[in-house]
């Protein structure tokens, strides 16, 4: 067997350690890390989102939004409130207590993004988003 061609994977591997390493480093302070930032700004931008469809944005199994969204609540982060029509559905809500992290978190996003397209004409960026964007589509597609 031939000697494999570096495939995409190991730039995707590269791009998610290193991601993870800078949000692990700007929140190392704060009581989320880079685990749950994620969840809480899609229940930010989906006021009123379930659990599951929550798990469902992010390709996440339930256990790992459960323990998210538990330890976001304990925070004071999140709050859920029972669903009047069936019982079994909580729908999350972010408190005034999040607004800070959010903010920050939407800053260090950004401010991520600009790293990683530092370079790129603005073609170039969107062109590559839409790309990953279908990579991305395409890796859900084939593990279906």
């Amino acid at each position: 067997m031939s000697p494999q061609k570096v495939t995409v994977a190991k730039f995707i591997s590269i791009l998610q350690r290193n991601t993870k390493r800078y949000f692990d480093t700007a929140l190392e302070e704060d009581p989320i890390g880079s685990g749950q930032h994620f969840f809480l700004l899609r229940i930010y931008e989906n006021e009123g989102i379930t659990m599951y469809d929550l798990a469902r944005q992010g390709n996440f199994d339930k256990g790992t939004v459960t323990k998210a969204v538990q330890k976001m609540a304990e925070l004071g982060y999140i709050r859920m409130e029972t669903d009047t029509r069936d019982r079994r559905i909580r729908h999350l809500y972010v408190t005034e207590e999040a607004m800070p992290f959010i903010r920050k978190i939407y800053r260090l996003r950004n401010d991520w993004q600009e790293k990683l397209f530092a370079g790129f004409s603005p073609e170039e960026a969107e062109r590559c988003y839409r790309q990953l964007e279908r990579m991305a589509e395409n890796s859900c597609e084939a593990l279906k």
